[in-house]
């Protein structure tokens, strides 16, 4: 009984075996393959040869495949659907006891879709200015036209008069531009470098010549626009007449502005910002996290809003506006009017600066000859301040506050916690004391009073007058209160006068030949310009 128990269920086992098998094959007899499969070898085929015959520039598709490849899953989709629909309405009109069909995709179809998606996601963050690295390999808007082509050069000289009174508006949208404001006859001077990336030598003359700047004069505006090109950039080199009002675009590239006498207005997407010698107001928003912006040399009101790395501003006359968010190293240097300094982490403004302030893209954040009022309200941050005069005001947390406080002394207050608090003030001074450190102690040299660490400290006194008073407070930490020598900030050595903004109605036709202004008709595409040297601030023997 027991071995025919046995046999009867391998025999089961068996017929359940071959059940199984014939409703794969039933089931492999009744599914089709999709001709979605064919189309695609077709398509990638005639793409490929169209390319090769050069019938189809190879740049020009990469960057449309970039731009629209979702289109290429809407098709597959379509085409998926259109069978369906035919299967549902066979198996309906089908034969009594007739098996329906059924169509799928394979495998390697469901790979090469997934395949040519990876890829035209990739095109398209290049495309869009982005970086991509994979593998070590690192491709951006700047190098990726290099994979379609050889890169073939041509230069471009245009010349256009430039009245008195006439407003510059220059858009590149890829290409680096330059500007200097040092052309003595009353015409704009344009030398254009242009990159094409091309195998064909032919194809790559005639999308040079798609790309030539489009001047054009109308009320009042000279326009000097670049037409768009895919693996095609035009750097500019402008000489103009210091007096013309200018207004830049630049989706993708430098800019570099110097030698102006009138209002400079700049958009910058992708690429770094450089102004010197500017006479005028300067209004910059940027874009890129990864451009660094400067300005060295004006005279006017700075404004600057929107992201970078790097910030440089030294030498500025008019009052300063910075606000946005900036990823890299901030030096801010003589500033000699009020400015003001605000990102989602640090809100920093003063009345002047006759120093420098450094700010880190970490935790630091040092500062010297600062006059007030000086607000100052951050996180996170090791503070150094020294030489500051008039009102201060700081506000930190999970870092240390140390600043010396200078003549003319106003009202100081420091709001700290979880970081130490240092506050020195000249000798002889007349304060009003108020000091609080919770979990902290109190070292306070005015009156030579020590108190340890008991929970909550306090201690408040009056020196002299009473008339400055300083407020410190901090948790977790201690307080220490210093008298000393601190020189009151000392007043930079004054800049030679700038050259006041033309009035626009008088030509520049009428100044001597020779002047410092001439260029030549054609000029070369010029250098940037040197930063000047720092200007040393005076000793306190030569301060009055």
């Amino acid at each position: 009984m027991r071995q025919q128990m046995k046999a009867q269920a391998r025999a089961q086992k068996m017929a359940f075996r071959a059940q199984k098998m014939a409703y794969r094959s039933q089931v492999r007899a009744m599914r089709r393959t999709s001709i979605l499969g064919p189309l695609l070898v077709v398509a990638i085929g005639v793409t490929l040869l169209l390319i090769r015959l050069d019938r189809l520039p190879f740049s020009e598709f990469a960057f449309w495949y970039g731009h629209w490849w979702p289109l290429l899953l809407v098709v597959a989709g379509i085409v998926l659907a259109i069978e369906w629909a035919f299967d549902h309405w066979s198996h309906q009109n089908a034969i009594p006891g007739q098996m329906p069909v059924r169509r799928g995709i394979g495998g390697g179809v469901v790979l090469l879709l997934i395949l040519l998606a990876l890829v035209g996601g990739s095109v398209s963050v290049v495309h869009n200015h982005q970086t991509l690295g994979i593998s070590g390999l690192t491709l951006d808007s700047d190098n990726f036209g290099e994979v379609f082509g050889e890169r073939h050069e041509y230069e471009q000289d245009v010349d256009q008069a430039f009245p008195a009174g006439t407003t510059l508006n220059v858009d590149n949208p890829h290409g680096d531009v330059t500007i200097i404001g040092k052309s003595g006859d009353d015409k704009i001077h344009i030398v254009v470098n242009k990159q094409v990336y091309s195998w064909n030598g032919n194809d790559a003359s005639s999308r040079a010549d798609q790309i030539a700047p489009r001047v054009s004069l109308f009320g009042g505006t000279l326009t000097v626009s670049v037409p768009s090109l895919n693996a095609a950039s035009s750097d500019l080199s402008i000489t103009v007449p210091d007096y013309g009002q200018t207004t830049i675009n630049a989706n993708h590239g430098a800019v570099t502005v110097s030698d102006m006498r009138a209002a400079v207005n700049v958009t910058a997407n992708h690429g770094d910002v450089e102004l010197d010698r500017i006479a005028g107001p300067v209004n910059v928003h940027t874009s890129s996290n990864s451009s660094d912006f400067s300005a060295h040399g004006v005279t006017g009101d700075l404004t600057l809003r929107g992201h970078a790395d790097d910030l440089n501003l030294t030498e500025i006359t008019g009052a300063v506006s910075v606000e946005g968010e900036f990823y890299g190293d901030t030096h801010l240097e003589h500033l000699a009017s009020t400015s003001s300094f605000r990102t989602a982490r640090t809100q920093f403004s003063f009345g002047k600066l006759d120093g420098m302030i450094d700010i880190s893209s970490d935790e630091e954040l040092t500062g010297s000859q600062i006059s007030g009022p000086t607000e100052l309200h951050t996180r996170s941050r090791n503070i150094s301040l020294e030489r500051l005069a008039g009102t201060v005001n700081i506000s930190n947390s999970n870092g240390t506050v140390s600043l010396s406080a200078a003549a003319p002394l106003g009202n100081v207050t420091v709001n700290n916690s979880n970081g130490e608090v240092t506050v020195t003030v000249p000798e002889h001074a007349g304060v009003s004391v108020q000091t609080q450190a919770k979990d902290g102690s109190i070292q306070d040299d005015l009156d030579n009073t020590t108190i340890p660490e008991t929970g909550v400290a306090s201690h408040s006194e009056t020196i002299g007058d009473g008339a400055a008073r300083i407020n410190l407070f901090t948790t977790h930490a201690d307080i220490n209160l210093h008298q000393g020598v601190v020189e009151p900030p000392a007043a930079p050595v004054p800049p030679a006068a700038p050259v006041p903004p033309a009035v626009p109605a008088v030509p520049l036709a009428t100044k001597p030949s020779g002047s410092a202004l001439a260029a030549p008709k054609k000029p070369a595409k010029p250098a940037k310009p040197a930063p000047k040297a720092p200007i040393t601030p005076a000793s306190p023997a030569q301060t009055t």
